[in-house]
């Protein structure tokens, strides 16, 4: 494909693609929160949709278009630590927790 025909428009990409819910095709605020917010992949990551600002307009290539499902859908990877990040609630239990197993000798 040449360089021209390989970039879709917002409006290109949303009448590939089918809506959910009773809607006949994804709605343009969908696929722009897809650039701009990104969507949570399977294993708790964000995934952007990666596309090029054109004057008032985004423009996204298909190869990107495709690699941005194919992540969405990626089993998540096991094997990956989890995130290192707690809720102050998550954090405070599992102080109270060590201190606990401390106090018993552990």
């Amino acid at each position: 494909m040449s360089a021209d025909t390989d970039l879709l428009s917002i409006s290109q990409i949303v009448a590939r693609l089918p809506g959910s819910r009773g809607a006949r095709r994804v709605h343009p605020a969908t696929v722009t929160r897809w650039i701009l917010a990104g969507c949570p992949a399977r294993d708790g990551r964000r995934v952007k949709l990666a596309a090029t600002r054109a004057g008032s307009r985004w423009l996204v290539r298909e190869s990107d278009l495709q690699a941005f499902f194919e992540a969405l859908a990626a089993a998540p990877n096991m094997a990956a630590d989890p995130p290192a990040h707690r809720t102050p609630t998550a954090s405070k239990r599992a102080a109270e927790a060590a201190a606990k197993l401390q106090r018993m000798g552990a």
